[in-house]
């Protein structure tokens, strides 16, 4: 049986400028398999009984419609964000004419995410489920802002024929990005109160619901998507872990504003982390203390450097201020220190527009920016973007840019002097209840900033709490750079996948450099057989996301792997215990 992935947008539509952005939240989620089909261009894929589809919102004809539905009934797995309501009638849903704007959407039991609703930022239409429908599943309900009463469907998984089709009643593609991006419609103002020039965390004033703040959301929807279309896939769903390891839960991301930070305190905090196995990426202002010859010791260690970019020093609005600091202080960095990280956080953390400076910082070579960072006070050790894993920026006008966000979790700056110097065991306890969570449920990544003169004069007892804390779990603590290497990593691969009549399943690896786990969920315990390149190969079963998995740890050097999975392995690894031996590849 093939197996067919599609991605379908329609780009000549307004309705479908995120559409492309859902490719992005597939790969942020370990599903590279998807290719694109725009229906501006080119028809709607002929879905085979072993075909997956993925429809993002647009407007689509009544044959159209049809077509999906006559697939799903033949075999195939169809799921549609924001159908119109046509549709949500073909499958037994009967619409209210109304809406629930904003709407909340809460994730039933059984499904990752679940728990307290989370924000959408836009109209959730409303419909009943009549008593009478047979074969529907509510997997998530949408609520009014204040939560009361009884919930309308949000996400609904309905049997047809052979096959399922999931619809998603509002674009859970749009969500994401209005999660980790802000309300454009705040771009350029100074919104907090307390500081004179825009930051991001201005985008996100009276937009995150500090009731929910201290969850993944961005993650939850997108770890939704990503169950929804394992639920109704012919066939078992290959997909990529989060990090490197089967065994990692967690990954620390450590960046560091240098600001005037001595010798000795730069050397204090890289010490700390290097005794927990981490390296930072450090942030020097122009006038930074550090000599050219302690850099070069540093960057020995393993630790790399950029410059504090400051473009608030210039008599210039800063829409013109930051493009022109990026340009001279990155020239000149380089002039000084050689090479320069492809990372970047600016001093004082100003933000020109919504995501039009984006390309400014691309112009220069930066790749990843951590200039989304928790504050107020109130927001720290929580997820401002929903979100510790980065995604890559995408407008709203439908241009994607190469270049991720990362936003930051814990930091220590001058508005943290009385929070982390003076009560640590509160900031300490607040940690470790989204750690613990992020370890057992959302796997999220925890990204720390701290200045070497803030951990040096006040915030050492938290920062160093929480490097233990990640020590101890065994997750890795990656600098700027080594963190953006892996995403652009594993945004590389590309997993095919067939099913053979004995449920042979065989998934075809390419683009692999360096090590990732490859995870097949399981109907049932016990870890089948497996080889790679023709050779047996160890795996084993982990439960992740409420789901269990086989998983295989590969090793790949850019060439082309062949997985296979047989259902006839016997006894597997215990879901407790992590395989820990990597997948041999074939001669």
């Amino acid at each position: 049986m093939r197996c067919n992935q599609w991605l379908v947008t329609r780009s000549d539509q307004p309705e479908n400028r995120y559409g492309l952005f859902a490719r992005d939240i597939l790969v942020a989620e370990g599903l590279t398999g998807f290719g694109a089909v725009d229906l501006a261009a080119e028809p709607l894929p002929d879905l085979g009984a072993g075909d997956l589809a993925l429809v993002t919102r647009c407007v689509l004809t009544r044959a159209q419609c049809r077509a999906l539905l006559d697939s799903a009934t033949a075999g195939a797995g169809v799921v549609v964000l924001q159908p119109q309501q046509g549709l949500a009638e073909e499958i037994g849903l009967r619409p209210e004419y109304r809406v629930l704007n904003p709407g909340y959407i809460q994730i039933r039991d059984g499904y990752p995410g679940s728990g307290a609703p989370i924000q959408a930022h836009l109209p959730v239409p409303r419909y009943a489920v009549p008593e009478a429908a047979d074969g529907l599943d509510v997997m998530a309900e949408a609520f009014g802002a204040d939560w009361a009463g009884a919930g309308w469907p949000a996400v609904v998984k309905a049997r047809v024929g052979k096959g399922w089709i999931v619809l998603f009643l509002y674009d859970l593609a749009e969500a994401v990005a209005r999660i980790r991006f802000g309300n454009p419609d705040l771009a350029g103002y100074a919104t907090n109160g307390r500081f004179s020039w825009p930051h991001t965390f201005d985008l996100f004033v009276d937009h995150l619901d500090p009731r929910v703040a201290h969850l993944p959301q961005a993650d939850f929807h997108g770890q939704l998507l990503a169950r929804a279309l394992t639920d109704v896939a012919p066939q078992p769903l290959a997909r990529l872990w989060y990090y490197p390891e089967a065994g990692q839960r967690t990954a620390g991301v450590f960046q560091s504003d240098g600001d005037m930070s001595t010798p000795e305190q730069f050397e204090s905090l890289a010490a700390a982390l290097e005794r927990r196995g981490g390296t930072a990426t450090f942030y020097l202002m122009e006038d930074t203390r550090l000599s050219e010859a302690t850099v070069a010791a540093l960057r020995a260690r393993g630790h790399t450097f950029a410059p504090h970019v400051n473009p608030r020093e210039r008599d210039e609005e800063l829409e013109f201020a930051m493009p022109e600091a990026l340009a001279d202080e990155t020239a000149r960095f380089r002039a000084r220190f050689g090479a320069c990280s492809p990372t970047l956080q600016c001093h004082c953390a100003p933000w020109a527009g919504y995501l039009s400076i984006v390309p400014a910082h691309i112009a220069n070579g930066y790749r990843l920016l951590f200039g989304y960072i928790p504050w107020p006070v109130e927001f720290w050790g929580k997820y401002l973007c929903g979100s510790g894993r980065p995604m890559k920026f995408f407008d709203r006008d439908g241009t994607g840019y190469d270049c991720w966000q990362q936003p930051i979790m814990v930091m220590d700056d001058a508005t943290l002097v009385e929070k982390l110097g003076g009560s640590p065991e509160v900031a300490m306890a607040e940690f470790d209840a989204a750690f613990d969570a992020a370890v057992q449920t959302s796997h999220t990544a925890t990204p720390i900033l701290s200045h070497p003169v803030s951990f040096c004069t006040y915030s050492s007892r938290v920062i160093e709490h929480c490097l233990d804390r990640l020590h101890a779990e065994d997750a890795p603590i990656f600098n700027g750079d080594q963190w953006l290497a892996f995403q652009d990593r594993r945004a590389a691969v590309r997993l095919e996948q067939a099913c053979a009549a004995d449920g042979t399943l065989t998934i075809h690896v390419s683009g692999l450099e360096g090590r990732l786990p490859l995870m097949v969920p399981l109907a049932a315990g016990g870890a089948p057989a497996v080889c790679v390149d023709g050779a047996p190969a160890n795996a084993g079963v982990l439960r992740r996301l409420g789901q269990e998995y086989c998983v295989v740890q590969l090793d790949g050097d850019g060439r082309d792997i062949r997985v296979e999975i047989r259902s006839d392995g016997g006894e597997g690894a215990s879901t407790e215990q992590v395989p820990q031996a990597r997948a041999e590849r074939g001669a």
